[in-house]
């Protein structure tokens, strides 16, 4: 019986930048540097010691904003540690890949699929089949749909996988990408789908498997919890799917409720998170803090908490950085956005003009995320805290 073992990863991002609101110490800006490379190193560690067959890239292996000849040669020098394991690389590109390949020539064992549909044949060391199928995107702003060019299994006893870097109808995503549906997939009778883009693991079907195996290292908030890859095993008949984690840094989000207001318990109840949360690894946290007391905490002492649980983390190997340190009070109520009807509200245009000074500004506009995204009620709870925190602390 044809069994086979491969590794689906995708959007490697590697050396892409962190999006934080602090910043973070040289130790600790060291490991952020290296953790995408490090993430993909455990990945490649992990196929030797378990002698998959090869290696599925669905997309996106480095990052549009930040691409270097460095980033290429550690890819060489995995690709060729994978090689002398005899294990098989096979590589879609996404639409962050706008590096020119020729720069460097992989080792024989890497297979780049070309702008249109192939289909790459591998053969196990028992002699059996599995077909490839997938393309590449050529440029950043063309992303047709193919599709339709995918051959359609004849069903034998050959395995037949689909590579593809694009987007799941019922998902909402800022950049679509190819558009498809779960039909348009079961149409061709492949036995799995190693599916890219998205950077969140998500199971869109077991029969056929069709799996988004999410990024191997988060680089903001957005992107929390484990990230890695799907080690698949099985046949014609069935696989199991597994994830496995390798990232090297972890993004968090926490909810705190304090027993007392005061700074010095404020800390304590921070340290004690912090260090029940190290044995996990590192990891970069935003941790809320439920204030249900009437007695009121001022944004300056949360400033100065923040400060000074940040210094403690500069040399801790697994560091547990709290980047962003936000409070929720019962009895703090906001009453702003109800001084805003509705139209005022969605009035996308008065919106945009409150906003373009800080995307305009070239020193703030590069740590900003799209505008389009943010609720507006909740930033105008926010602001309105944060104008009564200043009041209070000035009176």
């Amino acid at each position: 019986m044809l069994m086979i073992k491969f590794i689906h990863c995708a959007d490697l991002h590697l050396d892409a930048p962190f999006k934080l609101n602090h910043y973070v110490s040289d130790a600790i800006m060291g490991d952020i540097r290296k953790s995408s490379f490090e993430s993909f190193r455990r990945l490649v560690t992990d196929a030797i010691n378990l002698k998959v067959d090869f290696i599925l890239i669905a997309g996106d292996m480095f990052d549009s904003r930040n691409q270097s000849l460095w980033t290429m040669v550690f890819l060489k020098e995995q690709f060729e540690r994978l090689q002398d394991a005899h294990i098989f690389v096979y590589i879609i590109r996404g639409e962050a890949d706008n590096m020119k390949y020729s720069r460097i020539k992989w080792p024989a064992n890497v297979v780049v699929f070309g702008e249109q549909v192939e289909t790459y044949e591998f053969i196990t060391k028992e002699g059996n089949v599995v077909y490839i199928h997938g393309f590449s995107y050529k440029e950043h702003t063309s992303y047709e749909n193919k599709l339709e060019q995918y051959p359609t299994n004849q069903v034998d006893s050959s395995i037949h996988i689909g590579m593809l870097h694009g987007t799941f109808v019922k998902h909402q995503t800022e950049n679509p990408l190819t558009e498809f549906s779960q039909e348009e997939l079961n149409e061709k009778l492949y036995h799995y789908w190693a599916l890219g883009h998205i950077h969140e693991r998500r199971l869109i079907s077991e029969l056929p498997h069709i799996h988004y195996p999410g990024n191997i290292q988060g680089s903001n908030i957005g992107e929390l919890g484990k990230k890695g890859y799907l080690l698949v095993e099985g046949d014609h008949v069935s696989m199991d799917v597994v994830f496995v984690p390798t990232q090297y840094i972890r993004f968090e989000k926490a909810e705190l409720t304090l027993t007392d207001t005061g700074k010095n318990a404020i800390y304590q109840d921070l340290t004690d998170f912090k260090n029940e949360q190290r044995k996990y690894g590192k990891c970069i946290y935003q941790v809320r803090l439920v204030n249900d007391s009437e007695q009121l905490i001022n944004q300056s002492m949360l400033e100065e908490l923040l400060t000074l649980v940040q210094q403690y983390e500069t040399h801790e190997q697994n560091f547990i950085w709290i980047d962003q340190l936000t409070l929720s009070q019962q009895h703090d109520v906001t009453t702003l956005n109800q001084e805003f009807d509705s139209d005022s509200l969605n009035d996308e245009r008065l919106y945009s003009e409150a906003l373009s000074p800080l995307y305009h500004d070239q020193t703030f506009s590069r740590f900003l995320d799209n505008f389009e995204t943010f609720d507006k009620k909740e930033l105008l709870d926010i602001g309105e805290r944060r104008i009564k925190g200043r009041m209070r602390d000035d009176g």
